[in-house]
């Protein structure tokens, strides 16, 4: 029964030591709360003494999507390099026609 207890604390500290090796650090964490907090600060002033918001927030926090986000939400498949190989095969077929053509 002695020799359990080292196992299962080495497994106990191997499986916080995972956990925590995916948790941000705190000072990032300290640095996000940071900007939220200058951003409501800006955001009160700007309404209290313009009467209306400051404008676009950045983009990716709550209520405002990245265009990524939009797009995946609107069902648009595929992506920008398939669109540009699309737009060189059409290229490549243009020119061979011309070459033809001569």
């Amino acid at each position: 029964m002695a020799e359990q207890q080292p196992g299962m604390w080495e497994q106990m500290l191997a499986k916080r030591a995972e956990w925590a090796a995916e948790q941000p650090s705190l000072s990032a964490q300290f640095a996000a709360m940071g900007r939220e907090a200058i951003k409501d600060v800006r955001g009160t002033m700007h309404e209290t003494f313009f009467g209306q918001q400051e404008g676009h927030g950045e983009l990716g926090t709550p209520l405002n999507p990245t265009p990524q986000m939009t797009t995946a939400d609107l069902g648009v498949h595929g992506s920008y390099e398939s669109m540009l190989e699309g737009y060189a095969a059409r290229g490549q077929e243009q020119q061979q026609t011309q070459e033809k053509e001569r």
